[in-house]
């Protein structure tokens, strides 16, 4: 089974997935070879990958944010025999998370972000506008990072403890 994890800055393309666990409003889905035709929205946030390597069983997690999920028998190009089963996400941001990934490294990434943030709010108030009413795209796009790396943050200490 195909998967293929796409972001704007990242793409993961596994060819050797055995199954793909996926959260969705009507409960959890397990995806495996011949899976019927699906698509939704990733519900938590959370997709987990199963690889068939060197014949052991490799599981990958993945955070992700805005995420949506395509499952097909169709393959890519309708032109090739290759009619497997393909599992396409398409995501906003993902992160993916292994063992070696450290809880202080993501925090000290989200409190750059944090810092990042109370300077632009510090720019608004210094133009002499009132920080609950103005929000920059800048100070908007910082929040969206916040919230996934806080994410990020809540999984990996969940995976260590």
């Amino acid at each position: 089974m195909l998967f293929l994890l796409a972001t704007p800055e990242y793409n993961n393309v596994q060819s050797n997935t055995t199954k793909v666990k996926v959260h969705l409003r009507s409960g959890v889905a397990e995806i495996f070879d011949q899976h019927q035709d699906l698509m939704g929205k990733v519900e938590n946030n959370i997709v987990e990958i199963e690889t068939n390597f060197e014949n052991k069983i490799e599981k990958t997690l993945f955070v992700l944010q805005d995420a949506v999920f395509v499952v097909s028998n169709q393959g890519l190009d309708s032109g090739t025999d290759n009619q497997g089963t393909g599992v396409y996400v398409y995501a906003k941001r993902a992160k993916e998370i292994t063992s070696s990934i450290s809880v202080d490294e993501v925090s000290k990434q989200y409190e750059q972000k944090k810092e990042e943030l109370e300077v632009e709010q510090q720019k608004v108030i210094a133009n002499g506008n009132v920080a609950d009413q103005v929000m920059t795209s800048k100070m908007i796009l910082i929040e969206d990072e916040l919230e996934f790396l806080k994410k990020v943050v809540t999984v990996v200490k969940e995976l260590k403890s």
